[in-house]
Parts: structure tokens; C-alpha cells; sequence
């Protein structure tokens, strides 16, 4: 098989560790089965290296950030990740560079890196995993704040807007 032109596949994964996510990890596997070169940029889980290739992923991961509850802990998770993801991802970006950056979802807010490297001409794939707006709803007790649930939104309808591609795990 022929090894597809523009083939350097960025992932971002804030949710869980690479290879435990089985489903980006059977991705990343179809990928470079078909001849693409795949980069995964996710949190380690206790006792893992902070780069590390596996089965010709190439891994880097950055440490998890401390754990804290409710609105303020998800607000803090989400912007460290952004920002480590980012600041991994400028790494990659200038050792051997990307094409695609595929972004798994929560958190939307990987939109802004998406958005800073479509001015470079790279394409961005949307995961979408989960309602990130619903998520939140579900889970802060009285359904959370309306400005905050009005955000989510945005940032979903923002990043769906801005990706090249769409990937949904179901018709909702």
C-alpha cells in the first residue's frame, strides 16, 4: 500500500492515557497500519515516560494535572491540558511537523489549538466523543450555571464550524 501524501496525524486526548483509551488507541493503530505517521498528546498515568513509542505511535504525554472538584476543578483541568497540549504540540510541530490535527473530545477547548494551527494550513478532525454541554449538565448538581452551559455550547458549534472532518461516535 501506498503511504498517503500529507500522513502526520497529531492526536490530542485530555481524558484518559494513551494506550489505555482503547478507541483512540484502535484509531491510532488503523492509522499507521495504512500508512500514516501518528503522534498521540495525552496526560500519564502514574509510572509511565513522558514520551515512548508504542507499536509506531509515537507518545508524549505530560503529567496529570492535581485533582480538584467541581466547576473550578474541571476549569483548571481543561485550561492545564489545553496548555500543555499546546506547548507538547509546538514540539512536534517543529520535530517532524503534522498535517492533521485530530482532537478527542472533552474538551472542546482543543479548538484553539486546532484554530492556531489551521493558520499554518493544517486541517483539523473533531473526535466527538461526548456533549460536552449536556456532560455538564448531568453532572454539577442543579444543572449548573446557564453561562457556562452557553459556553459549552459555543465552543461545540465552534469547533464543529472549524473542522475539516467530524467524527461521531452515534447519530445524537
Amino acid at each position: 500500500m501506498k503511504a498517503p501524501s500529507n500522513n502526520r496525524i497529531l492526536m490530542l486526548l485530555e481524558n484518559q492515557a494513551y494506550p489505555q483509551d482503547v478507541r483512540v488507541r484502535r484509531e491510532a493503530n488503523a492509522l499507521t497500519a495504512a500508512g500514516y505517521t501518528v503522534s498521540v498528546i495525552c496526560p500519564a498515568k502514574p509510572g509511565q515516560p513522558s514520551r515512548e513509542v508504542i507499536k509506531g505511535v509515537r507518545i508524549y504525554r505530560y503529567p496529570e494535572p492535581s485533582g480538584a472538584n467541581g466547576f473550578l476543578g474541571y476549569l483548571w483541568e481543561y485550561a492545564y491540558s489545553t496548555a500543555a497540549s499546546f506547548a507538547i504540540s509546538m514540539i512536534v510541530f517543529f520535530h517532524g511537523g503534522f498535517d492533521v490535527i485530530h482532537a478527542h473530545n472533552p474538551p472542546d477547548t482543543f479548538v484553539f489549538i486546532a484554530a492556531f494551527y489551521k493558520m499554518f494550513g493544517k486541517r483539523f478532525v473533531f473526535d466527538h466523543h461526548d456533549l460536552s454541554p449536556e456532560m455538564y449538565e448531568a453532572r454539577i448538581p442543579g444543572g449548573g450555571n446557564r453561562v457556562v452551559y452557553h459556553v459549552l455550547v459555543l465552543l461545540e458549534k465552534l469547533t464543529c464550524f472549524l473542522a475539516n472532518h467530524v467524527i461521531t461516535t452515534n447519530e445524537s
